[in-house]
């Protein structure tokens, strides 16, 4: 009588470890290789091929060929909802944001990147005619 149990408590852990070892069972985007990949041909690796430019010190440095190159290939609102806390602490979101805007890769409004959730667009000024 006692085996039953064990084999249902065996499937039981067995459908919470897969649930909770893999993202994608949870909806969530695999980009983690697009972000930080140490081994280059694992992934773009973001981060590594454009620090200079979204480092957190310093002023804005405009990206090299091979940072552009690797934002055109990168799911940015992606690599922006990966970015941890920790990585905050190197990379400036505001530069990140500004790269993959002036990569044309905009990162959609309401989107999380890192702690900081994209604000709306202000409305056009307008200008009172007398």
């Amino acid at each position: 009588m006692m085996a039953p149990k064990v084999v249902l408590q065996v499937m039981v852990f067995a459908l919470v470890f897969s649930m909770l070892a893999t993202r994608p069972a949870w909806g969530e985007q695999d980009c983690y290789a697009e972000k930080d990949a140490e081994d280059q041909s694992v992934g773009v690796a973001l981060i590594c091929k454009c620090m200079k430019t979204i480092t957190i010190i310093g002023a804005y440095v405009d990206p090299s060929n091979r940072c552009r190159a690797t934002v055109q290939v990168s799911d940015m609102a992606c690599i922006c909802l990966v970015l941890s806390i920790d990585e905050e602490l190197t990379i400036s979101v505001a530069k990140l944001l500004r790269l993959a805007r002036q990569c044309g890769k905009l990162v959609p409004v309401g989107s999380k990147c890192g702690t900081f959730t994209i604000p709306p667009l202000p409305p056009p000024s307008q200008s009172a005619d007398p």
